[in-house]
């Protein structure tokens, strides 16, 4: 037993020096990391003389550099280095400045040239003489500069990035004066258009060799126009040599329709922007996006001078322009509307299936009118689908007014009437639509000893006042429209009764018809691209298999009903609405837009509260819903019922 506690007391104090030992290696390598850091800051090197080596020499201060850091020559009256061997090769990043106005020479005489073998380097207004090359730069090198004169014959077979820093985007003039060998080297320069352009440039006095280097362009930004050049190596005694990609053609990563070409001339090498050709059709994804650009490339040759003019333009725009435009152009929000009446509908039929089907009140006092008045709000919500149809959101409010009596004998009926106004807008576009509906039905039931039936039907009419941006093809411009449309709907619901005690529990299965009309269209507006959107007629047929249960109680304040109702809501018929279009013009040809797909399968739920508080009225609130991953449109009503 001792034994097996020193061992144990043993193990651990080896844990703890352990721990210990630990801890200390992790203290020291976090000083060395600091220590480290401190000293990898980057530093000035000054050279001081005209020395050959030696304190205060150039060779000195290449010896002592470290990467990132800065050889100040420090020499009033400047002068001339005269070197007695070669220097020291560069193999990381330095750059070169001058803190007096006297100019430094470095004669290199008959050794090597100035090596740089690895790093950026930035001889700033270094000059240097010699026999042949004079400076050299390896694959690994790359040579930047910005605005400063580097006096010099260069070859160069790693990279040349003009600007202050080799980073994309950083625009910088180059100047060489001497010869520039850029045989097997890339070349990256930002192309930045706009007004003013900005764009890199290699300026050099003497003679620029290209042959077989690779020319890399980083198109900065959108604002380019067919037509537009820019030049980025210019030479007063000549380009010479062919790139090694002189024929590649370079598609402007924001722009869809533009691309560069590479112009090599006798003095300077520019990249031509033009049009690629390429349709509209061709660019865009999507159902609707491609039937609306295959519109606009149909009237590329035979639209009107202003609609040609307009199109011309949107082809040097960019690819958020282009999308805009024909999101703007695509008019979903008419299909949309349909949609919208049919799932309102929808979700109103289940509402008044839960507001007069057997209620167990009604059963009590059977006989009796039992008029009712709800206000509601409603929210139809759908999202973009796999053809980038964009969604809508749609919300509703009104008021709905019924009355209704149950005999004794099981039979019921009952007629309501709901009036409302929606707001539809379209997700990502400004689009939208203010309607008013006014929708008017009835219903019937009969209650057996197991089974109950129940038939509902009716009809409605709606006023949309539609708004469409059409800013991307004329500023400020708003495409506008007033339409008219009907609705028809019917329902038939069959099932089982089963009363225990003061519950009552109903399965079901029912069947929803639904016909939506819209007339058609013919819209204002300042742009020369509003539609003409011929009539809509559509329908739905959706079945429900579902469960629910009431149950009332007697409370301080009158009987109180509550029922749930669970279901699965089927769609049989096409998942979204599709309209023809045409732009208004000369020649109109229609084609085919689609609402967006709202799925075919929902859960559908609904809950309702009735509870009396005095003169035989009763409280009523109520929720309906309808949800699947692709859309959901669910409504609240709150109001109040009477027994007469």
């Amino acid at each position: 037993m001792k034994s097996t506690t020193r061992q144990i007391s043993l193990r651990k104090s080896v844990i703890r020096r352990g721990l210990n030992r630990k801890t200390l290696r992790s203290l020291l390598a976090a000083l060395v990391v600091a220590c480290s850091y401190g000293t990898s800051q980057a530093a000035d090197i000054e050279v001081t003389n005209l020395n050959d080596a030696g304190a205060g020499s150039l060779r000195e201060a290449i010896e002592n550099a470290a990467a990132g850091d800065r050889i100040v020559f420090d020499i009033p009256g400047g002068g001339t280095i005269t070197l007695a061997s070669d220097l020291p090769e560069i193999t990381d990043s330095l750059s070169f400045t001058n803190v007096n106005i006297s100019s430094i020479i470095i004669d290199h005489d008959v050794h090597s040239p100035l090596s740089i073998t690895g790093g950026v380097v930035n001889f700033g207004e270094l000059q240097v003489i010699g026999t042949g090359t004079n400076i050299e730069l390896s694959p690994a090198a790359t040579l930047i500069g910005d605005g400063e004169q580097l006096t010099a014959d260069i070859a160069v077979s790693g990279t040349i990035a003009p600007g202050s820093s080799e980073t994309a985007g950083v625009i910088g003039n180059l100047i060489i004066t001497g010869q520039l060998d850029a045989t097997d080297s890339t070349i990256q320069v930002d192309v930045m258009g706009g007004a003013p352009t900005s764009h890199d440039l290699i300026d050099v006095t003497g003679e620029a060799i290209v042959t077989d280097a690779t020319l890399t362009p980083n198109f900065v930004g959108s604002d380019y126009s067919a037509g537009d050049s820019f030049t980025v190596i210019t030479a007063s005694t000549g380009v010479t040599g062919t790139l090694a990609n002189s024929t590649n053609v370079f598609q402007l990563p924001s722009n869809p329709f533009l691309e560069a070409s590479i112009n090599a001339m006798a003095n300077d090498v520019a990249f031509q922007i033009q049009d690629n050709g390429l349709t509209f059709a061709e660019v865009l994804e999507g159902c609707n996006q491609i039937a609306t650009a295959a519109e606009l490339d149909r009237l590329t040759g035979v639209g009107t001078v202003d609609q040609v003019a307009v199109i011309t333009a949107l082809r040097n725009g960019s690819g958020d322009n282009v999308d805009g435009a024909i999101g703007q152009l695509s008019g979903t929000i008419y299909p949309s509307l349909v949609d919208g009446e049919i799932n309102q509908i929808q979700n109103n039929v289940h509402a008044i299936r839960d507001r007069v089907l057997l209620q167990r009140d009604d059963l009590v006092a059977s006989g009796h009118w039992s008029p009712w008045v709800r206000g509601f709000g409603m929210s139809l919500s759908t999202n973009v689908d796999d053809c980038l149809t964009e969604g809508y959101r749609q919300e509703v409010g009104g008021v709905e007014i019924g009355t209704g009596i149950l005999t004794q004998s099981g039979l019921g009926m009952h007629g309501f009437a709901q009036f409302g106004s929606a707001n539809t807008t379209m997700r990502g576009l400004d689009q939208e639509a203010e309607s008013s509906s006014y929708r008017f039905g009835g219903s019937v039931q009969y209650l057996g000893e197991f089974a109950y039936a129940m038939a509902m039907g009716g009809f409605g009419f709606q006023d949309h006042e539609v708004e469409r941006s059409m800013s991307a093809f004329t500023t400020g411009a708003i495409a506008e429209s007033d339409i008219d449309g009907t609705d028809q709907f019917v329902s038939l619901e069959l099932g089982t009764a089963r009363s225990v005690a003061n519950s009552l529990w109903l399965s079901f299965i029912s069947l929803q018809g639904i016909r939506v009309e819209l007339d058609s269209a013919e819209e204002s507006g300042l742009s020369d691209f509003d539609l003409l959107v011929r009539g809509i007629e559509d329908d739905s047929l959706r079945s429900m298999i579902g469960l629910s249960l009431a149950r009332t109680n007697e409370t301080a304040l009158g009987l109180a009903t509550s029922q749930v109702r669970v279901g699965w809501l089927h769609e049989f018929l096409d998942q979204q609405r599709a309209v023809q279009t045409a732009i208004e013009g000369a020649s109109p040809e229609f084609y085919n837009l689609r609402s967006t797909a709202t799925g075919r399968d929902w859960i559908s739920v609904g809950a309702q509260l009735d509870w009396g508080f005095f003169l035989g009225g009763q409280f009523t609130l109520a929720y309906q819903g309808n949800l699947n991953s692709q859309s959901a449109f669910q409504s609240g009503l709150i109001g109040t019922r009477w027994h007469w």
